[in-house]
């Protein structure tokens, strides 16, 4: 497994990491769902950029970074989505928000306004005119 300057091992395998959840009814039931967050990664960095497909036009690479929870190792994975399961992740994280309860929606839609109106998501591409 390597190790960064700061000593801290890196695993890029995802058999490494774990948790887990479950529940009689499933994510919608409130308070009634186990997490096991044994190997969970505790996620400190995230970043998104778009990859060229040969076969399937543009998608989406999402590496998302973190401790292993209850170790000094770190995990770094990336995934790929197309735009239905980047989609999925928006709506369903959206979704939750507001079941948290209206106050937790609110801060997290007003965050997300935040970073819409400050062109946090408009960024030109690299290459294009200015």
């Amino acid at each position: 497994m390597a190790r960064k300057r700061n000593g801290r091992r890196i695993s890029g395998d995802p058999r490494k990491t774990g948790g887990d959840i479950a529940g009689p009814g499933g994510p919608h039931d409130r308070n009634s769902v186990v997490v096991d967050t044994t190997n969970a990664v505790l996620l400190d960095s995230s970043t998104v950029v778009e990859v060229e497909s040969a076969s399937n036009g543009p998608i989406i690479g999402m590496l998302l970074e973190g401790r292993i929870n209850h170790t000094t190792d770190r995990a770094r994975n990336l995934y790929l989505m197309n735009e239905d399961g980047a989609a999925a992740l928006v709506t369903e994280l959206m979704a939750l928000a507001h079941r948290m309860g209206p106050e937790f929606g609110e801060r997290f839609m007003a965050r997300l306004d935040n970073l819409l109106d400050n062109n946090s998501f408009t960024a030109p591409k690299q290459g294009d005119p200015s």
